[in-house]
């Protein structure tokens, strides 16, 4: 391999002024090929020859490549594919070097038995319209890597194992197999008596797919970073039309989405949670009371800059309740902590800050200090059966708090020891404000590096001002990255109430 050539091709595409998806699928063109100085090369050819600017060149071979790989979608007849391998011959070439392209197209053109068994895999419809489309992976389990594997490796075999996988990043939507379980990973056996005349599907044309789908499936990511989010005034606006439309109907059509969804899993299956069209989810209430469309509504009206799911609907299916909202763009923050730069971390430590600042103006009208949304009972993992209060006083909150009616242990002696170990932590009362309840990163989505949405509200309440503080950090466990932003939020104001919180953690491990 040509390591010049690779470099500045490389070098080429990492100056352009594309998107990082644009950059990683161009970039993977080059580095996955057979032979990567091939593909080095008609990318610089490509921008040599181009009469206009570098990245509209690289967007046009970006188009080529995408028509390439999505040559494994194709159905039968067997001819159109080849008709489009053929008109790609270069690109071909150049990604598989001749011989294997050459190789590549003797195979698929071969229409004797032991040619299709070669170049056959029997699957369900929707697994093989992932496997078609790159989001599903068929790997033989003694490969290591791809790259290690003899192309003409198992030729003589009776019998191979193999590993179906989904292709990443950003998983396809959930596949159900014909046993309507979800498909996640999984191992296969397969077996022949006659390897010569009834052969294993050819270890060539398997790894010929898996490069094809990894970049068949970042055009399908493509496509859904460019799927654009509706503003929150479009979304408002559409929800008044929807909710002009009279309850009933609004509740026949919730329904027929999830007996569908239901028909589909099997009727025994318990739905929690399901997205509908247009970008918007339907969530099962599991809490012993229905407070999160009330937290909704609430952060809506009274702190609107917070970006928290807009309250569509309400429903009851299957004796339970459900509420309908719309999505939030971004990713869980808990999976990209590690990718933010410190001034990055900075910036989501001050929106956050502002987020909680504008949730302590929410009023509580209720007659309790602590209490629910709704003012009625708390509903919070923290608890032993689910819904405390409300109360009027956080010495009776507190009680609760260390599991007044635990069966096995004695909560007045817990308080009694946190009390002479850590007597400052309940010297001083605190203010009641409206708290998230569960403000873990997992629920705190990122886009861009920005925050971008704060999800499920079930467990808001009005609580102790160092309520969402303490729970923030119970749910960062030992991780570094949310510890050191939960602090820059907080500073070391509530340090105290941690510790004895983190003291009621080693007694209660198993509550929220």
């Amino acid at each position: 391999m040509d390591n010049a050539i690779v470099d500045k091709a490389t070098a080429a595409i990492k100056a352009a002024d594309l998107t990082p998806t644009e950059h990683l699928m161009l970039l993977d063109f080059v580095n996955e090929a057979y032979e990567p100085s091939l593909t080095a090369r008609v990318v610089l050819d490509r921008i040599r020859d181009g009469d206009g600017p570098v990245e509209e060149t690289l967007r046009v071979l970006k188009e080529d490549w995408h028509e390439l790989v999505a040559i494994i979608s194709h159905p039968a007849p067997l001819d159109a594919p080849l008709r489009d391998l053929h008109a790609s011959k270069s690109l071909l070439d150049a990604f598989m070097t001749p011989s294997r392209a050459a190789r590549l197209l003797s195979m698929v053109s071969d229409t004797s038995d032991p040619g299709r068994l070669a170049n056959a895999l029997l699957f369900t419809p929707r697994i093989l319209r992932a496997f078609q489309n790159g989001h599903v992976q068929v790997c033989l389990r003694l490969a290591k890597s791809w790259d290690d594997l003899d192309e003409d490796a198992g030729q003589d075999m009776l019998k191979a194992g193999y590993f179906m996988m989904p292709t990443y990043p950003e998983k396809y939507e959930d596949i159900v197999l014909a046993d309507r379980t979800s498909f996640k990973s999984h191992a296969i056996d397969i077996e022949t008596e006659d390897p010569k005349e009834l052969p294993l599907p050819s270890p060539f044309l398997l790894k010929t797919h898996n490069k094809f789908a990894n970049a068949l499936h970042k055009f399908y990511v493509e496509e859904r970073i460019a799927e654009a989010y509706y503003s929150r005034t479009t979304k408002r606006i559409a929800r008044a039309i929807w909710l002009l439309v009279p309850k009933f109907i609004r509740n026949f059509c919730y329904q027929h989405l999830l007996d569908k969804t239901k028909n589909e899993y099997g009727k025994n299956t318990h739905i929690y949670f399901h997205d509908f069209p247009f970008n918007i989810h339907a969530k099962c209430n599991y809490t012993r009371n229905f407070n999160e469309p009330t937290s909704l509504r609430l952060v809506e009206r009274y702190a609107p800059s917070i970006p928290a799911p807009l309250l569509i609907d309400t429903f009851s299916y299957d004796s339970r309740d459900w509420l309908i909202y719309t999505d939030l763009p971004g990713r869980p923050a808990n999976g990209l902590l590690h990718r933010l730069s410190y001034r990055e971390r900075d910036q989501l430590a001050a929106d956050l800050s502002h987020a909680i600042a504008q949730m302590h103006k929410i009023p509580n009208t209720s007659p309790y200090r602590f209490a629910s949304p709704s003012g009625g009972p708390i509903d919070d993992l923290r608890f032993e059966f689910g819904a405390v209060g409300p109360y009027n006083s956080e010495a009776d909150l507190n009680k609760d708090i260390a599991g007044r009616d635990d069966p096995v242990l004695k909560p007045e002696h817990i308080w009694k020891s946190l009390k002479e170990e850590l007597p400052s932590a309940f010297s001083r009362e605190h203010e009641s404000v409206f708290t998230h309840g569960a403000l873990d990163f997992n629920r705190v989505l990122l886009d861009g590096g920005r925050l971008s949405g704060i999800e499920h509200w079930e467990w808001a309440a009005f609580m102790p001002t160092y309520w969402e503080y303490a729970k923030a950090m119970r749910a960062a466990g030992y991780g570094e990255e949310p510890q050191e932003i939960i602090r820059k939020v907080w500073g070391d104001e509530f340090e105290m109430e941690w510790e004895a919180e983190a003291r009621l953690w080693e007694v209660f491990p198993w509550k929220g």
